[in-house]
Parts: structure tokens; C-alpha cells; sequence
């Protein structure tokens, strides 16, 4: 797509491309995303734009999925009751189970900076080397 007609709060499939050559999508444009995007490579999936930038030819949208996945902070009060030193922040990572041991697939949503060439209207045919970035487990 071109920069002029992408439009914030609309969705788009983003396709990253098998190859993202670091001479071209290089990390400081794209900022964080870099690493996400490395393991995107060669899918696609939905991209709700919210913001453009005209200058850098990018967008940023959020990306939906699901994940058995969480990451909680512990409070001070928490961390003293595990018995753990005073003045540290902790976390706690884990999956989330349901009473049959089973996982409980939980909303997840994050932001990414894309180049807008990887925008393409939903209603348009897929790219026949992209594949559905869900079949990987990654949204």
C-alpha cells in the first residue's frame, strides 16, 4: 500500500517478508518490533493501524491473539511473604490452567511497527508464500 492510503483505525493483513534485510528494515526504524518481527517472518495476520509515520513510511497497530501465557509483578507484601530479599522487583511467569489442568487461552494484545509496503486490504487475495501467523502458535 502507499503511505497516503493507509488510515488510522482501520484494519489491514500485514505480511512480513521470508527475508527482513537489516540494511533495509533496519531496528531503528522499526524500533522494538524488530524482534517480533524476526520471528514473524513469512506470515500474515490482521493490523489495526494507529498511527502513520508519513516520513519513515511506517504504522503502528496492534496486533490480537491469544496465549495460555502470563507475566504478573509481585507487590513488595507478596515478594516478603515468598521470602524474598526486600527492595527487588519480581515477577512471576507462568501458563494459566483451568481446573482440569487444561490451558486457558487469554487475550493478548501488542504493538508493532511495520513498513506500510507490508499492508494489504483483508478483502485481497494472500501472498501464496505467506502463511497464518496463528498456525504458528505466535499470536
Amino acid at each position: 500500500m502507499r503511505t497516503k492510503d493507509v488510515r488510522v483505525g482501520e484494519t489491514y493483513r500485514c505480511e512480513v517478508p521470508l527475508a527482513l534485510l537489516s540494511q533495509r528494515y533496519r531496528p531503528k526504524t522499526m524500533g522494538d518490533s524488530w524482534w517480533p518481527l524476526s520471528w514473524l517472518r513469512g506470515t500474515y495476520f490482521p493490523l489495526t493501524v494507529v498511527d502513520v509515520d508519513t516520513a519513515a513510511r511506517t504504522a503502528q497497530g496492534l496486533m490480537t491473539g491469544a496465549s495460555p501465557r502470563v507475566t504478573v509483578e509481585l507487590t513488595e507484601d507478596q515478594a516478603r511473604e515468598a521470602g524474598l530479599p526486600p527492595g527487588g522487583s519480581y515477577q512471576v511467569s507462568g501458563i494459566v490452567l483451568d481446573a482440569e489442568g487444561e490451558p486457558v487461552e487469554l487475550p493478548r494484545v501488542g504493538t508493532l511497527i511495520v513498513p506500510v509496503r507490508w499492508l494489504h486490504p483483508v478483502d485481497t487475495p494472500v501472498s501464496p508464500s505467506h502463511h497464518d501467523a496463528s498456525l504458528r502458535g505466535i499470536r
